[in-house]
């Protein structure tokens, strides 16, 4: 019986370890990975709603993904002149720092 008690003890010290070094995060960093996540899926749904516009829609096929503010496509354009012209409005989208083109030109996707 001793024994157990002894085991029950260890292993809530180690819990109480466990525990207290969860604490030790820094809610600082971790509330800025938070904000810095949903600030990136509400400008990855900015650039995604720009592409499905139809001045652009036509010329692209296109995915975008937006991660620490830059966004980065990927996919065909027909020319590129419609994929330099796409770049510059995703470009103008609030939040980015940078946008990446991972993109073909293909004249018939």
């Amino acid at each position: 019986m001793k024994r157990i008690a002894l085991s029950l003890v260890f292993v809530a010290s180690l819990l109480g370890l466990a525990v207290s070094s969860a604490r030790a995060v820094d809610l600082d960093e971790l509330d800025e990975a938070v904000h810095t996540d949903t600030a990136d899926a509400r400008t990855t749904a900015a650039v995604r709603a720009r592409l499905r516009q139809a001045d652009v829609e036509p010329y692209v096929r296109m995915e975008a993904s937006v991660v620490a503010g830059v966004a980065t496509l990927t996919g065909t354009a027909r020319t590129q002149s419609a994929l330099d012209a796409v770049v510059r409005e995703v470009g103008k989208i609030y939040g980015l720092r940078k946008v990446e083109a991972r993109v073909k030109v293909e004249p018939n996707p």
